[in-house]
């Protein structure tokens, strides 16, 4: 289109004589131009070289601080996990055994109650007893002492029927004692089996509450336990796979930048290499047209000098 060929061609062909400084200008300038292009071509490349080299140690020292960082947060993290779970463990296990001196505390102070209750119950009944005896002797004392009296009064006769009579209120005091002593005696046992069994039927049913009151605690808190360590669990599964997409896609954009990086360092190198090359060809051509023209002017002078002789 511009017919570049054809203007190189008569460039580089043109030999401007010793007198012509405007030519010597072109050309010496043309000459300069090529050795400095190729100077800084040659900094360049090693520029670039140079660069490569600071840029891959870059990316090793920043991979290996994301590496350092995500390590030590995860160890973080999992001494935290760790540390949570034992305090909960801790709190529950101090909370169980706090419930269980309290039951412990409950218990003996029942029992201690039931005892001071039946105890006072006995003293009360063997009060009873011992205050109906005096009432029963006093009674039978008032009553022999009025039938005496009374036999006293009535004269011999009377006084053989009043201890015929006084026989047969003896032996009807007699039997009314042993009946008093028998329904007593029942009355103290079927008390005592009665409140024994009452004693034993609380302390049965005591037992199944505090059976099924550790049960229960023992359920609730290994269902907390369990909760826990799943919810734990779910949170390590959730974090880990988002810490893993996470550094996936840090490598994967790193390794994207890496690529463009070394792609436009490739072009960069390509398009040095083949400016590179271009001026080398002119060069050669420059020095096989300088070439050419010496060897023509060399000849011109030997047929000078021949013609001469």
């Amino acid at each position: 289109m511009f017919n570049m060929q054809k203007i190189m061609d008569s460039y580089y062909k043109m030999d401007p004589s010793e007198t012509d400084g405007e030519g010597r200008s072109y050309k010496l300038g043309t000459a300069a131009d090529m050795v400095s292009k190729s100077f800084d071509s040659q900094l360049s490349k090693s520029m670039a070289q140079y660069q490569s080299g600071i840029s891959q140690n870059l990316m090793k020292t920043q991979a290996n601080l994301e590496m350092r960082n995500s390590s030590e947060a995860r160890k973080q993290e999992f001494g935290y996990g760790m540390q949570s779970m034992a305090a909960q463990f801790e709190h529950q296990n101090n909370f169980a055994n706090a419930q269980h001196g309290r039951d412990l505390g409950m218990l003996a102070a029942t029992g201690q109650q039931d005892r001071k209750t039946i105890a006072a119950q006995g003293v009360e009944q063997r009060l009873g007893i011992i205050a109906t005896g005096e009432q029963s002797r006093l009674n039978i004392g008032a009553q022999g002492q009025q039938d005496r009296l009374n036999i006293g009064a009535q004269g011999k006769e009377d006084r053989l029927n009043i201890n015929a009579q006084g026989d047969v209120d003896v032996k009807k005091i007699g039997a009314q004692g042993d009946q008093d002593n028998r329904n007593i005696t029942t009355q103290q046992v079927t008390q005592g089996v009665r409140e024994k069994a009452n004693i034993d039927a609380q302390g049965t049913q005591d037992r199944a509450n505090i059976t099924t009151q550790q049960q229960a605690q023992s359920d609730r808190e290994i269902g907390n336990i369990q909760a826990q360590g799943e919810a734990d669990q779910q949170n390590i599964l959730t974090q880990q796979a988002s810490q893993g997409a996470r550094e996936q896609g840090n490598i994967r954009t790193q390794g994207s930048e890496d690529r463009q990086n070394i792609g436009a360092q490739g072009n960069k190198e390509v398009k040095v290499i083949g400016a590179q090359g271009d001026d080398n060809r002119k060069t050669m051509e420059k020095e096989d047209e300088l070439t050419s023209k010496k060897a023509t002017r060399q000849s011109a002078r030997a047929r000078s000098l021949a013609r001469a002789f």
